[in-house]
């Protein structure tokens, strides 16, 4: 059986809706927290030393009081936003999981025939949930509280590299104080984002692993498939339509969005290959997803979508992907 599967609708669908249910109130807290308040003021501060500073005809450098006051009054804020984000973690995980009960048998059994859902739904083997809890311990793992340990100066490095660039690059002190707002108002928000919306993901899989090997006698495999559009990265794309083993896991980036599609056995299911999926687009598109010296390697023939699949081990969440960079493909003459 051949047979289209929308994972757009199914990853903005219920995967996000749980997610934001989670994830909403930690989100808005670290919004108010760097837009408002005592940050939020010197934010304010901060632009109207650049005003000074620019009638002055003189830069806002890295150790500038008024930039030092902010960042220090930022920094108490992150680490209330860290632990809200840990705090959170164990139900965003235990979101994933309920979600990967659900879905994982409602993605099997798509588009079967009345007796086919029968047979198969009476033979679908549930296991315990909480002893499926008990194997999806990510954030209860000692490198997860060592990433959110580490979140505040993450963050804070980001802001502090806009006054360095700044000053390095020859800004005048307006664009580089709108760039430290930016920064400041964006990136706890943006990381967080990530961090959480990770986890979620991660647990779903590895729960999505979990259901399908407790089922193995009735299924006949799976397909990876991403979330397809002009955010997917090369990685992803590359790797969409592959076919994995009953319970492989389906290896992704942070903040990733492709999962594991199982079939029953004698019903086989593909999808179009993320390589088709971009030959389609306009180069336009291709270009706003690659780059232009991605695409260059691409159109020229001396890469191809695969060149852009590269593993990595992260502390977390252990074997993943990524997008390959131009230095990893060619090496010393991508600096060209």
């Amino acid at each position: 059986m051949t047979q289209a599967v929308s994972v757009n609708d199914l990853v903005t669908g219920l995967l996000d809706r749980r997610y934001e249910r989670a994830a909403r109130r930690v989100l808005r807290a670290l919004a108010v927290g760097v837009t408002g308040g005592v940050v939020g003021r010197r934010v304010d501060e901060l632009e109207e030393e650049a005003a000074r500073l620019e009638q002055a005809g003189e830069r806002l450098s890295p150790d500038n009081a008024v930039l030092r006051a902010l960042l220090a009054d930022l920094e108490p804020v992150l680490l209330d936003g860290a632990r809200l984000v840990a705090g959170v973690g164990e139900e965003l995980q235990g979101q994933g999981v309920d979600a990967a009960q659900r879905l994982t048998r409602e993605l099997t059994l798509a588009g079967a025939n009345a007796r086919v859902l029968g047979e198969i739904g009476a033979r679908w083997r549930v296991p315990d949930v909480e002893a499926v809890n008990a194997l999806v311990t990510f954030a209860e793992s000692d490198a997860f509280a060592g990433e959110m340990r580490t979140y505040g100066e993450r963050v804070l490095g980001v802001v502090q590299n806009q006054a360095v660039r700044g000053l390095v690059e020859g800004w005048n002190p307006l664009r580089t104080a709108r760039q430290v707002r930016q920064a400041v108002e964006g990136v706890p928000v943006r990381v967080a984002n990530t961090t959480m919306r990770t986890l979620y993901l991660q647990s779903y899989r590895r729960a999505g692993q979990i259901y399908q090997n407790a089922n193995a006698e009735i299924l006949g495999g799976q397909v990876r498939v991403a979330a397809l559009d002009v955010r997917t990265c090369l990685a992803c794309v590359a790797l969409h339509g592959t076919q994995l083993a009953v319970g492989e896991g389906v290896q992704d980036h942070h903040n990733g969005r492709c999962i594991g599609v199982p079939w029953i056995r004698g019903a086989q299911r593909t999808v179009r290959s993320g390589e088709e999926w971009f030959a389609g687009l306009s180069e336009a598109q291709q270009l706003q997803m690659a780059g232009p010296g991605a695409l260059e390697l691409l159109q020229s023939g001396r890469a191809t979508l695969r060149d852009f699949v590269v593993t990595y081990e992260d502390p977390v969440y252990g074997e993943m992907v990524r997008r390959a960079s131009l230095m990893g493909i060619l090496g010393e003459r991508g600096r060209d």
